[in-house]
């Protein structure tokens, strides 16, 4: 395939490499140091899935840059609040035949690029393992809680082209799998990151140390069962079916093998950067007020991560 990674920071660097390494025409668009650094030297990733120079990829700092404009597939992993203006950047590399794929945190993104492109072309991803850039030119995978999932809203086609881009990235060493049910993959991974991400960063601690304080469990307790009252009143299938399923699964299952991470939110805040929380617990927020339903968890949390952007902290 012909791929464009539109936004390659950590993750779509790592997704972009391993595409290339497999044999795969990608070409990264991202931030200039990072890109400069790509183009003299390569990539190099590292972590848990090995350590590897990439230099079969091209690596550019503007769409406008870009010697193809033919692309079989993009994915979009800028964060959450630039996914408009990154899908109008792309939109002359989209043709009849390009499918996008919303490679990124949050809820919403999906339904952003497809206010720009239609639905006709935009898959879904959820993406739940870590990464981080050590330096330009270098990433790192640090950690991974389930394979990506990848799945189409219906347009024709769209679960062939999952399924083909999905065994595509298995086949280059990106653990993936196809699903038709995007949606309620994407909330349950919503769940998870409301839970951890906003305590993490606000407490300066990882994520075992969350479920280890009865203090930080009846916290994320409460967004979770926030969150399922919200899908309930949207409509939105949840897998587990109910609240207190989740989180014998979210306890037993998901958080212990990411129990040493930091939420990425954490190093936004250090590094004084904007967070992606309108896209978690700020989103919920949200859809529980259109919906009439009390999320007073998930409306504090996100507060409290706004004032810390704002320069509000100890």
């Amino acid at each position: 395939m012909r791929i464009l990674v539109m936004g390659a920071g950590a993750l779509g660097s790592v997704a972009g490499g391993f595409m290339a390494r497999a044999g795969h025409e990608v070409y990264l668009v991202g931030r200039t140091s990072h890109i400069e650094a790509i183009g003299r030297d390569g990539l190099f990733i590292e972590g848990i899935w090995g350590e590897h120079r990439v230099q079969s990829i091209h690596a550019v700092t503007a769409v406008g840059d870009l010697p193809v404009s033919d692309f079989d597939l993009v994915l979009v992993s800028v964060k959450s609040y630039d996914t408009i203006s990154a899908t109008r950047l792309i939109a002359p590399v989209v043709s009849g035949k390009t499918w996008v794929c919303s490679y990124q945190n949050g809820l919403g993104n999906a339904e952003r690029i497809a206010n720009e492109l239609g639905w006709d072309h935009v898959l879904g991803a959820r993406v739940i393992y870590g990464a981080r850039i050590l330096q330009p030119g270098r990433v790192e995978v640090t950690v991974i809680a389930a394979p990506t999932a990848i799945g189409g809203y219906g347009a024709p086609g769209a679960a062939e082209a999952a399924a083909h881009v999905a065994a595509a990235m298995e086949a280059a060493g990106l653990p993936t799998v196809a699903t038709n049910r995007i949606k309620t993959i994407l909330w349950s991974k919503v769940a998870y990151n409301c839970a951890l991400n906003p305590l993490s960063a606000l407490l300066n601690v990882p994520y075992g140390a969350l479920a280890e304080n009865e203090d930080t469990r009846q916290v994320m307790d409460t967004v979770i069962h926030e969150i399922y009252a919200v899908a309930a009143a949207m409509k939105v299938l949840m897998e587990p079916e109910t609240a207190e399923g989740y989180l014998e699964a979210f306890y037993g299952q998901m958080l212990p093998p990411t129990a040493a991470h930091y939420a990425s939110m954490r190093e936004d805040l250090l590094q004084g950067r904007r967070t992606e929380i309108d896209a978690l617990n700020g989103a919920i927020a949200r859809f529980g007020q259109a919906e009439e339903v009390s999320c007073p968890a998930n409306t504090l949390l996100t507060a409290l991560i706004h004032a810390r952007e704002n320069g509000t902290h100890v």
